[in-house]
Parts: C-alpha cells; structure tokens; sequence
C-alpha cells in the first residue's frame, strides 16, 4: 500500500496554511511548541520533495504548491470528518464557538436561552481566548468576528452592520447649532481603530470637509464612550460600542444620523469536530436572531 505522510504533518500544514501563516497561533491551536510545529511541516515537505512555504522571519507564505495541496487536503479532511460522525453510534451534539467577550456578553448571552430552548441537547463551548480565525476549522466550529470586510478564504454570513453616529452628554450640543458649528466648539472624539467611521460619517452628513476644534483619538470603545458621557467632546461611535456597555442613558444623539460604515459582525463556519448538524442549528438560529434585530430601525439613544 502506499505510504502517506503523518497525519500530525498534514494537521500541521492545515493549521499554518489557515492561520494566515502565523507559526504561534497554529502551535497554541495545536499544543505543540514551535519547534515541532516546524518539524512537522519539515516532514511533509519531506515527502512531497519540494518547499510548501516561503519562510520570511516568523511567517510563512503558501508556494505554488502549497496552495495546490491546501485546495486538496481541506475536502479531504471535511469528508472524514463526516465519515467518522457518522460512524459514531452515540454522540453528544456539541459546538465550540469563538466569540468575542463583549459580543458574547451583551448580544449573545441574553439570547442564549432561546437557542437551549430550541436544541435543548446541543452543547455550546464558548471561547474567547483570541486568535480565532487560525482556530477556525482546527479547534472551533464557529467564530463570530468583526471585520471591515469579508474573507475570501473563509465561509462569512453578516450578522450585525454598524452604523455610526455622533453621541455626547446631554446639554452640551444644541441641536439646532447645526454639525459644523458644534464641531467648532468641541473636541470630536475618534476610535482610532476604526478609520472609515468618520469619512462615512461625513459623507451621511453631507460635509466634504471638517473643521472641528480638535480631535482627540482613542483605542479604547468603552473608554472613548465614556470620555464622551463626561462630557469631554462629541464622539463617534458604532451603534454597538453604546449598546454593549452600560451607561447609555447619559448620552444623547444630537443630530438623529445614522451613517452606513463598512464595518459589521460576521459568522465564519468550518467544523472542527463538533456535531455537522448542530452547526447547521446555531448557524440558522443566530442568522436569524441578526435578522430579527435588523427589523428594529428605531433609535437606541435618545435625540
């Protein structure tokens, strides 16, 4: 019979090749040390006799041949994961699910119920650990993440678009003063992560240029939101950096925008062990629950 290699070096190669190339994100998904990580991607290209990365420092980069293996091995693995499903006589039904704290938190959570109410025997193992795109498929099932755009490589479905308007303390924006001239007396408070906010946020409001009395940025939601509560500026947020935490009532939206912005939350599938129909479950339920949530237009701050 012909020899295959080691599964443990096509697991390893998939880690990597998934994971964006990333050796320390494919070696903690995996509990290897980098070292063997290293091996046994050396053993696969071993037996195939040619380099299945670019190595450039700590990254790898798929060869032409990498990339035709990753395209042959992924079904591959998929289809025996099935096969041995559906080989298993007893099973629990169980997902494990990378999410991000404050989207588990205050979206996910107070939902859950819904969901157990549903597939009362479907198991769900929330991580929130960090680094889930490169456990995507190795050691979740599923991953809620939030990202300016879709993936080309990975199966997304939108949950949540975010819009962005103006927020700040109540008092300290009169309305009628108009954009331009509240800018002109206040600091326009900025996520410095979140770039594309403000020229969306221009474009909705009509303004091809801005004059504010400074900007201040932070790398912080809660932080900026709560500089804003404050009363230290005007600050532009996406709807959920206000509806996630507490303390929303002591901001008001002055101007009643609410600007369209690349941004949102996505779900990514690719099971990684976890029961192929309960997957369907969740995927269906949450996509669901997102819709449900896209119906409610009102405003969640008062004007």
């Amino acid at each position: 019979m012909r020899r295959l290699p080691p599964t443990g070096a096509l697991e390893a190669f998939l880690a990597v090749a998934q994971g964006g190339g990333t050796l320390k994100a494919a070696s903690e998904d995996l509990n290897l040390s980098i070292s063997a990580l290293s091996r046994r991607i050396q053993t696969l290209e071993t037996h195939v006799g040619m380099a299945l990365f670019e190595r450039r420092h700590h990254e790898l980069r798929l060869t032409d041949a990498g990339m035709r293996l990753l395209d042959a091995v992924n079904p591959l693995f998929d289809g025996l994961h099935a096969i041995l499903e559906d080989l298993r006589v007893e099973h629990e039904d169980s997902l494990n699910i990378g999410v991000p704290p404050s989207f588990a938190s205050a979206w996910l959570i107070p939902r859950l119920q819904r969901f157990r109410d549903l597939h009362p025997d479907v198991a769900l193992n929330l991580d929130s650990s960090g680094s889930p795109i490169a456990k995507l498929g190795m050691s979740l099932d599923a991953i809620i993440l939030f990202a300016e755009e879709k993936q080309h490589n990975l199966d997304m479905r939108e949950l949540k678009p975010q819009r962005a308007f103006a927020v700040a303390a109540p008092g300290i924006v009169d309305p009628r003063s108009g954009v331009r001239a509240s800018l002109s007396r206040l600091p326009l408070l900025l996520h410095r992560g979140l770039p594309q906010v403000l020229p969306s946020w221009l474009a909705t409001v009509g303004l091809t240029d801005i004059a504010p009395r400074r900007i201040e940025y932070y790398d912080d939601g809660p932080l900026m939101v709560a500089a804003a509560e404050s009363g230290l500026g005007i600050a532009l947020v996406l709807e959920d950096m206000v509806a996630f935490y507490p303390g929303v009532a002591r901001l008001v939206r002055p101007f009643g925008e609410r600007a369209p912005t690349p941004y949102s939350y996505y779900l990514a599938t690719k099971s990684a062990g976890g029961s192929t129909r309960a997957l369907r479950w969740f995927r269906d339920w949450i996509l669901a629950e997102a819709a449900r949530d896209e119906t409610k237009t009102a405003a969640a701050l008062p004007q």
